[in-house]
């Protein structure tokens, strides 16, 4: 028996909320092997094909969502333009400069990189008024930037498999526009399904890609690329691409883009691990402290007091 005045335990809402905590595990889990599986369908296909190959054997599975699934509500032409904005600025970006960034950093620096992803949402919160920055977002943001400098500054110029200073800017930029997409879809998931909406932006999305590299998907010889090649780039646009980020907007619904965005760093984890068992990619000395000055911005970002996201919570 409760005592009087005493405080009912707030069961509900958190313990129905832990399978979306289990799935986002899964979810980065498969992003971090992608990573690796990339790295060896880069042996049989440029960046850009292999970018294309994997988003054609989703796009069909993207379609269906965003126009023919059963129950769907019609866009006003106002979201579907909206949205479809988002898809070419957000994962659109996204995707023309994660595949050549991975292609031009070790797997390892690669993984780093993909832990700015959660600062890089607070910088977007802050930009548009979303949230009222504190001393943790602030020195938080600043040592990110800080350990970047530092992996930046240790690169060596020339050598084949060497991370260059270009694909690190391709990799902070991808996960910049993965930033955009994971803050500024979740007020339309209020109104459309979330399948629906994450169906139109990534099909936009890779209109956008094909658009683009439609020159080197051409000169694409299919007879020539073995069935690893097309196995990986199978895992990376089924699994890596589609399911996974389906079920990363179903998580976004569920419980906030900022609590999704914790899960941004696991991985980085992950690809350290896979890295070195599988292709003994190990961080140098100097990597290893840019590494560890990017993870304590990420922490004291994760740490800093709680705000209100008005304009993502309540649309």
């Amino acid at each position: 028996m409760r005592a009087k005045g005493a405080r009912p335990r707030m069961k509900g809402s958190h313990e129905r909320q832990g399978w979306v905590h289990v799935l986002l595990v899964l979810i980065t889990l498969s992003w971090g092997f992608n990573n690796i599986v990339m790295k060896i369908g880069f042996e049989f296909l440029t960046p850009q094909q292999f970018g294309g190959v994997r988003m054609l054997m989703a796009f069909p599975f993207m379609v269906y969502l965003a126009g023919f699934m059963p129950g769907r509500v019609k866009f006003t032409r106002k979201d579907f333009l909206s949205i479809a904005g988002l898809g070419l600025i957000g994962m659109g970006v996204f995707q023309i400069l994660f595949h050549m960034g991975i292609d031009e950093t070790s797997p390892s620096i690669g993984g780093i990189l993909m832990a700015t992803m959660p600062v890089q949402v607070v910088i977007l919160s802050i930009l548009f008024r979303m949230e009222k920055p504190g001393w943790r977002s602030i020195l938080g943001v600043l040592l990110t930037i800080a350990g970047l400098a530092v992996i930046t500054l240790s690169t060596k110029k020339g050598g084949e498999g060497l991370t260059t200073i270009r694909g690190i800017l391709f990799v902070v930029l991808a996960e910049l526009g993965y930033s955009v997409h994971t803050t500024f879809l979740r007020p339309f998931m209020k109104r459309y399904s979330t399948l629906q909406v994450t169906g139109l932006a990534m099909s936009v999305a890779v209109i956008e890609y094909l658009l683009i590299f439609q020159t080197d998907l051409r000169a694409l010889d299919l007879k020539a690329v073995p069935i690893v090649g097309y196995l990986s780039a199978a895992y990376s646009g089924l699994i890596g691409l589609f399911v996974a980020n389906v079920l990363w907007n179903i998580a976004v619904k569920r419980i906030g883009s900022t609590k999704v965005a914790v899960y941004g760093n696991l991985p980085t984890v992950f690809v350290l691990i896979l890295s070195a068992l599988i292709f003994g990619d190990l961080l140098h000395m100097r990597q290893l402290l840019g590494a560890l000055i990017i993870l304590a911005g990420v922490l004291l970002v994760q740490l800093r007091t709680k705000a209100t996201v008005p304009s993502l919570d309540t649309v």
